[in-house]
């Protein structure tokens, strides 16, 4: 059989196998008592993420396929759609993509990462470590996607250069960029989008989110390395024979008239993010009004001072299908909240309460890590939000379940190779460019127990904090 009827033949098995679980869940949602509306509105909601699974390249279509179905049903008008689309997440990415793509259009990014490489290139356990610190760190500056984009181009070229396995490299980036990603709201969309649902600001993601990440990099660095203890000896000596005494790092050049500009906007990105809150009492502003405008100010003054660079930034760097796909897939939570889906997933949650406040923290966990597990992390952080409002207009004190929601839509994203956006593109780059898959099992051996350390570590502390957290920010 030729190979564009091969790759079509398994097309179209994957999409009955889609066809199939949207028949199964229909199925079970009339079983559990579920009316017409909400049996209808789930089956195509998990449809989409079904095909977002089985049929990456094809998730759009769906989406869009999807969007429609809800409409015709009528399980969603124009009204819920643009409420639950959270076009404030997906603009803020925008400007901040393309503010970004234009540091990445300089390769300030490869340089800072190649410089500090090159200069701790003592042994590759030295280098393992700050490969992975170095993931972890950069991903709450930029996002996860730019992120894995540079890390991963650094671990290749290492890889290739001692003639070692790269999937242990990317493995321990991708979760270092993951955890890392919600020290600020910054690196990953689930940041962005509890920050616009809860109003939490820059600093309070720094006050209660950062440390957590600290110690989830921390626990899950111990544990790689010592996974990874032969693989990482065995590095070391090649590392020595081929890099040290023969071949060096090398080095990347950047004029020094581009750094320093790469820098200064940088800074003044972050330093501007981090005292949006404290501008916006000067002024009188709402909450997070100055989070939202200003990637919008610096994206502007890229665009017109350098439109040449800005513009192929804004066009080629912005993950637009990625984007368009999340707006889709946000909108069509609304159709789950139009039917009374979100209402009862946060009133059963709800009805725990009698059990005590831990019961409560337990079914919330138990129900959001396999809900972030097999689908996107961002789409659950999205449906959670909406459990969360729930539960606070059960008058329970909301300030615990926000961050609970940014922990394990996080932390839930490493334990399976389709957890996260990040995992996803690393395993693409993978398979690109070595012909490597990842088995599903290969991933879960490590994301499991890394997810488990992680969720538990990260819940503990935030209930031991739960006495010093206010009902609102």
């Amino acid at each position: 059989m030729p190979s564009g009827s091969r790759f079509a033949a398994t097309t179209y098995g994957k999409a009955s196998v889609v066809i199939l679980l949207g028949i199964v869940t229909a199925l079970i949602s009339n079983l559990i008592g579920l009316n017409l509306q909400q049996s209808l509105a789930l089956t195509v909601f998990l449809v989409m993420i079904y095909a977002t699974l089985l049929l990456w390249s094809q998730r759009l279509p769906f989406a869009f396929l999807g969007i429609f179905l809800l409409f015709f049903l009528g399980l969603l008008d124009t009204e819920y759609f643009v409420e639950h689309s959270h076009l404030d997440v997906i603009m803020f990415l925008i400007a901040m993509m393309t503010v970004i793509g234009y540091l990445e259009e300089d390769k300030f990014f490869e340089f800072v990462s190649n410089e500090i490489i090159r200069r701790v290139g003592i042994s590759f356990k030295i280098v393992f470590m700050v490969l992975f610190f170095l993931s972890g760190f950069l991903a709450p500056l930029v996002d996860e996607v730019t992120a894995i984009l540079i890390m991963s181009s650094i671990a290749f070229s290492l890889s290739d250069r001692l003639g070692i396995d790269p999937f242990p490299l990317i493995l321990s980036s991708v979760f270092a960029i993951v955890i890392g990603g919600t020290m600020t709201p910054l690196g990953n969309p689930i940041g962005v989008l509890i920050a616009f649902e809860s109003g939490y600001t820059f600093m309070d993601f720094l006050r209660w989110s950062a440390p957590l990440s600290l110690l989830s990099l921390l626990v899950t660095y111990v544990f790689l390395s010592r996974k990874y203890k032969a693989y990482i000896e065995e590095a070391n000596t090649k590392f020595r024979e081929k890099i040290l005494t023969k071949e060096g790092l090398g080095r990347i050049d950047l004029p020094r008239k581009i750094l320093f500009k790469d820098i200064v906007i940088l800074l003044t990105t972050l330093v501007m993010l981090a005292l949006h809150h404290t501008l916006e009492e000067v002024m009188g502003l709402e909450k997070n009004t100055l989070f939202l405008g200003i990637p919008f100010l610096l994206a502007a003054m890229i665009l017109i001072f350098d439109p040449q660079k800005g513009f192929h930034a804004f066009e080629h760097k912005v993950e637009w299908p990625t984007l368009v796909f999340f707006l889709l897939l946000f909108s069509a939570v609304g159709a789950l909240s139009k039917v009374g889906l979100i209402d009862l997933v946060s009133k059963t949650i709800a009805s725990y309460a009698y059990l005590g406040l831990e019961a409560l923290i337990v079914v919330f966990v138990v129900t959001s890590v396999p809900m972030t597990a097999f689908m996107d992390n961002v789409v659950a952080a999205s449906v959670l939000a909406q459990v969360v409002h729930g539960l606070e207009a059960s008058g329970i004190n909301p300030a615990p379940f926000w961050w609970l929601a940014v922990i394990c839509t996080d932390r839930a994203g490493t334990l399976t190779p389709i957890g996260s956006t990040a995992n996803i593109i690393a395993i693409g780059i993978l398979e690109k460019r070595y012909k490597k898959s990842v088995s599903f099992l290969e991933w879960v051996k490590y994301g499991f127990p890394v997810a488990l350390l992680t969720i538990s570590l990260s819940t503990t502390l935030i209930y031991l904090q739960i006495p010093l957290m206010q009902p609102y920010p």
